[in-house]
């Protein structure tokens, strides 16, 4: 029989070549406005970005051809947590960073890496595995406290070295996963509740400099010298824009922001492209989100579904984080636009995630006799 299944499940359905065309069109673009935002000064930017949208469609192709389903495999999953746990402690040993310890540096090759990113790619697959072994016990009160244990883990460690937005992106991962699977909402209220009680303890374990971040994020003018600089010349730069911006390589503020190849990247969209250029970016975005939702819905499991939830999140939760930074509405937590702020661990991590997607698309064929989820 298992051979017999096995024959059956090499008549594969097309991957989902939009998705990819997508993300690579979009790292594209991230490689121009990265060589825009360094001022053409330091080619080293471009190429490491260029180096790392090549080894990211490497590692995409790879997966698309990888049966997602392989890591269906309990053991596989157990040592991929195991390698999620390891890589952060590892960080949090031997980190670097500024004001935090979220960077991995190979000093002789100059080159860092942020284990975080890898992370994310590692945790909805192992997330995902776990929805899919409790999903018929999945709103029992044991299951919930075990995937809260999954979760916390992993975002206590990330908390740890002191990257808050990272954090909080895989707090919006793991909601979105629970949530698309089908687990009560009265959990995530009382989650929320839970959060919101919480909040008072919890900042207390922030830094100084994490507090300050935060408050002054949701209105940088009450610090324009300081902690609120950098979101006030990324509004100005925005405004600078207009509807068409004033041209690739021609910007007057944005050259002046600190950060503006990484976290402040929009903002130097915006002011060289202006809202034309703002739509752009959106709607390529929100294609492949819709894209990524879409493999949700025709994956042949609900693990596959569960997935697609967590990348399709994932790249929603940076998105509106990295533009709420920009646009100074939100608190400067050192998040990249997807595909687009320069960093390779970013870039390649994306890429990962749209590999799995394309693989799920691939194999959604189901075999006979076989029910709709499984």
């Amino acid at each position: 029989m298992y051979k017999y299944r096995k024959q059956i499940g090499k008549n594969k359905s097309s991957p989902d070549y939009a998705t990819a065309i997508i993300a690579v069109a979009l790292s594209v673009f991230g490689i121009f406005m990265v060589a825009s935002a360094t001022n053409g000064s330091d080619n080293t930017y471009v190429i490491k970005q260029s180096f790392a949208v090549f080894l990211g469609i490497c590692a995409m192709i790879i997966l698309s051809y990888v049966n997602y389903e392989i890591f269906l495999n309990t053991r596989l999953c157990v040592a991929l947590f195991c390698l999620e746990v390891f890589l952060l402690v590892l960080t949090l040993l031997i980190g670097v960073g500024s004001g935090n310890r979220n960077w991995i540096e190979f000093t002789g090759l100059s080159l860092n890496i942020q284990p975080s990113e890898i992370v994310k790619i590692l945790f909805i697959v192992t997330f995902a595995k776990h929805l899919d072994y409790v999903k018929d016990d999945l709103n029992k009160y044991y299951s919930v406290l075990l995937l809260l244990l999954h979760a916390g883990i992993v975002i206590g460690l990330v908390l740890l070295q002191g990257d808050l937005g990272s954090a909080l992106v895989f707090c919006f991962i793991m909601l979105a996963m629970c949530y698309t699977q089908g687990i009560s909402l009265w959990y995530l209220l009382g989650s929320a509740v839970a959060a919101i009680l919480a909040a008072p303890y919890l900042w207390g374990f922030l830094k100084p400099y994490q507090q300050q971040r935060i408050l002054v994020g949701f209105n940088p003018e009450s610090d324009p010298l300081n902690y609120g600089y950098q979101q006030i010349l990324s509004k100005q730069a925005v405004a600078n824009g207009g509807i068409f911006g004033t041209g690739y390589m021609n910007a007057a503020v944005s050259p002046t922001i600190p950060y503006n190849h990484t976290d402040m990247i929009f903002a130097v969209v915006a002011e060289e492209f202006g809202i034309v250029g703002v739509f752009f970016i959106f709607a390529l975005l929100i294609m492949l989100v819709l894209r990524i939702i879409k493999g949700a819905f025709i994956a042949r499991k609900d693990f596959g579904s569960a997935i697609c939830a967590g990348i399709a999140a994932m790249i929603i939760a940076q998105t509106v984080e990295n533009i709420g930074m920009s646009l100074g509405v939100l608190p400067i937590v050192g998040i990249t636009l997807p595909f687009i702020s320069y960093g390779g661990s970013s870039v390649i991590s994306m890429f990962m995630g749209i590999g799995l997607v394309m693989s799920i698309y691939r194999y959604r064929s189901k075999y006979f006799f076989e029910r709709e989820s499984s």
